[in-house]
């Protein structure tokens, strides 16, 4: 239960209500989740209603079958590739803090310089000997 958008308890109750049919948002829902997700249906039926709340400038979430499937981001002046470069930016911090957070939690951020150049060989030795295979 819950969706893989890394906000726990909020993300499973959005579930809960979404897979019950109820047309609520819930009550914990804080931070920068859109007070009330867009369902597939709300997009295919009211379009304009959509496009309204983007215009607000927020990001909102499609939810479809209880789970959130994709963010709705506004463009501004119509700027796409504006956007999609702050997106993808976006995503790759994102990327880089659960790798850095996965190294602390794993002890790998203690390693020193010498013990990373070790591993780098290493791990180079062993491809090497798999592309001669």
């Amino acid at each position: 239960m819950g969706s893989k958008c890394g906000t726990g308890g909020i993300a499973q109750t959005h579930e809960t209500f979404y897979r019950k049919g109820s047309r609520l948002a819930s009550q914990a829902n804080t931070g920068s989740r859109s007070d009330k997700p867009v369902t597939y249906r709300d997009l295919r039926n009211t379009p304009g209603k959509v496009f309204e709340r983007l215009a607000a400038g927020e990001p909102l979430e499609l939810v479809a079958d209880g789970t959130t499937k994709a963010l709705l981001i506004p463009v501004d002046d119509g700027d796409v590739s504006g956007t999609l470069d702050a997106w993808r930016r976006g995503r790759a911090l994102l990327a880089l803090s659960r790798t850095q957070a996965a190294a602390r939690r794993d002890g790998t951020s203690a390693f020193a310089l010498s013990d990373i150049d070790r591993e780098i060989v290493a791990s180079r030795r062993v491809r090497r000997r798999r592309e001669v295979s």
